[in-house]
């Protein structure tokens, strides 16, 4: 059962202001909401258990719904329940809230976390792609989760990950050209490929491999939250594992470039 609704944007919190940013910046943007549709069903989930929208879960979708949106990536249903704000001023109140934001060590926190949350889905998202460019089951991405888990996760940034999907991903075509072998085998060479180069990455073997987007900006909408509104991070999004030095050091230099207007 969702709890009553907060009554103000700053009830709602940081990280649920982030997650409906997010929502109502991609719906309106035509962008993801989050890199990959589990972490976009974790927000939805999030803000209707904090009474902000509705979903027809557990129905797929509403059969007769008139205000009901639709994430226009994703194709998933839902409809504004917050009647605090009028929605088209939504988003507006929601850019006042983050320029009063003060950083503080909760702040600095929920960043932390939602950087630690998007780095393994940013990758999984790569992995997808790669897999899917040469022709293999778009469902494989998911390994990456088990290998960021078992293998060094954290250690290596969203780069670096990138760097090692497609490394994987490579590998498994070679292998398909040469050996032939069933999706079984060729789904398992790429794992064990994925966790031998995140390894050796991790290791120090081998350096300066990572692919960083030429863009900065991530495509999503709940990364662009982070970089614009928790963290100022920009490229280091990607070229910086997720730690809280890195965070703090960005929010001092964010507060001082505040303070001179």
């Amino acid at each position: 059962m969702a709890s009553p609704a907060p009554a103000t944007v700053d009830e709602l919190g940081l990280q649920g202001c982030l997650y409906l940013w997010a929502l109502l910046t991609g719906q309106q943007r035509r962008l993801p909401i989050a890199p990959t549709k589990r972490m976009t069903l974790v927000i939805l989930a999030l803000l209707q258990d904090q009474g902000v929208i509705e979903v027809p879960w557990p129905e797929m979708r509403w059969e007769i719904k008139p205000d009901a949106q639709i994430t226009p990536i994703e194709g998933l249903q839902w409809r504004l329940a917050w009647t605090v704000y009028e929605p088209g001023r939504l988003l507006e109140a929601l850019d006042d809230y983050f320029d009063t934001l003060e950083q503080t060590d909760f702040t600095i926190a929920v960043g932390l976390r939602l950087w630690s949350d998007l780095a393994p889905a940013e990758a999984e998202h790569y992995f997808e792609q790669q897999l899917v460019k040469h022709r293999f089951a778009a469902d494989w991405a998911q390994d990456l989760a088990f290998a960021y888990r078992e293998g060094p996760g954290a250690q290596l940034n969203i780069a670096q990950w990138r760097y090692c999907a497609w490394a994987a991903v490579r590998r498994g075509a070679s292998v398909a050209m040469q050996n032939g072998l069933q999706a079984d085998g060729l789904r398992d060479s790429i794992y064990q490929e994925l966790k031998r180069r995140a390894a050796s990455v991790a290791s120090g073997v081998w350096s300066n491999c990572s692919f960083a987007p030429t863009n900065p900006l991530p495509e999503n909408a709940l990364g662009r939250a982070l970089v614009h509104h928790a963290s100022g991070l920009g490229a280091f999004y990607w070229t910086s594992r997720p730690c809280e030095e890195i965070l703090l050091c960005h929010a001092r230099a964010k507060a001082q470039r505040l303070s001179v207007f």
